[in-house]
């Protein structure tokens, strides 16, 4: 059971950060490119497209610290003392440990942030305030799980490891997690009454498709860096638990590249063609759904132990 708890929490941690990530993405790269869905919309919905992007990246750093919490009790489950305390043992965990440290600086980062979103959702100059400080702590939260997870323990290389680690997480956020905000922002933005125009999606999708492109090469770079470290042979792809399941990551990753690209080449024509009220294609749905499963198998990955450790 709690071999479960601590893949779900894993996977909500990886999820919520990823989504933060994008946020924050979508706010300073897409929206800085082109701001809203038009001021009537604006003023008469109540739908800026940087508050709602700020209440998902709220609702995600949130997703995140649940994550943290599920993690710091199936830890506690597994080096549990049954004849010591239970609250000495957590203290123990915490403070005493590289991995408990680490938990500590997500917890900080999933408080200041969860603030922080809620200052950038708010109408003012406050917002932007809120949105500079949102940045800060999604830094922060992106940089911790490398210190608790395989690249703080690898062998050698451990300070390549961990900023590969980090860039590799920032990486995934901005490509899949924008892509998330985008599509979150566009449905709650309808539901709030806001128009959004064929034109507007299609120019978040032209924005969106570098940062794609160029976060995914990130992502095999970082990726190839970090089986090689943590692989020690070819062979383990398939004769290791660990790089079986990293087999089956590097299968799931391929087939959201094939989505990513049908969208980056064919997205904005289906926007600018499709009848009906303007949507992402249903193949951007496609691509998110991959996506979670993606994580799911990394947070199964990240609690295998690799062959060269």
């Amino acid at each position: 059971m709690w071999f479960l708890i601590g893949t779900l929490s894993r996977w909500a941690l990886f999820t919520g950060l990823l989504v933060a990530v994008g946020a924050v993405a979508f706010k300073l790269v897409v929206l800085r490119r082109f701001p809203g869905f038009g001021p009537v919309e604006d003023e008469a919905g109540g739908a800026m497209p940087g508050r709602l992007a700020a209440r998902i990246g709220g609702v995600a750093v949130l997703l995140a610290g649940a994550g943290a919490l599920g993690r710091l009790a199936a830890e506690v489950s597994v080096f549990r003392d049954p004849f010591e305390p239970l609250g000495a043992e957590i203290r123990l965990l915490v403070t005493g440990t590289s991995w408990g440290r680490a938990w500590l600086g997500q917890v900080t980062a999933v408080a200041l942030s969860a603030a922080a979103f809620l200052l950038a959702s708010a109408r003012g100059s406050q917002a932007e305030f809120g949105w500079i400080v949102a940045t800060a702590g999604v830094a922060l939260l992106a940089y911790t799980p490398a210190l608790a997870g395989h690249a703080a323990g690898a062998e050698h290389f451990v300070t390549p490891a961990i900023a590969a680690d980090v860039f590799h997480m920032v990486a995934a956020g901005v490509w899949l997690g924008t892509l998330a905000v985008m599509a979150g922002v566009l449905v709650l933005g309808r539901r709030r009454g806001a128009s959004i125009s064929k034109r507007r999606i299609v120019d978040w999708i032209s924005a969106f498709s570098p940062l794609a492109l160029g976060s995914a090469a990130i992502i095999a770079a970082t990726g190839l860096f970090a089986a090689w470290i943590h692989l020690g042979a070819v062979s383990a792809l398939w004769t290791e638990p660990y790089g079986r399941t990293l087999s089956l990551k590097l299968l799931v990753l391929l087939g959201i590249v094939a989505c990513g690209a049908y969208n980056w080449r064919r997205a904005p024509g289906r926007v600018a063609e499709a009848e009906g009220p303007p949507r992402l294609p249903r193949t951007v749905i496609v691509e998110l759904s991959a996506a979670g499963l993606l994580l799911l198998v990394t947070a199964v990955l990240a609690g295998t132990t690799p062959p060269a450790h």
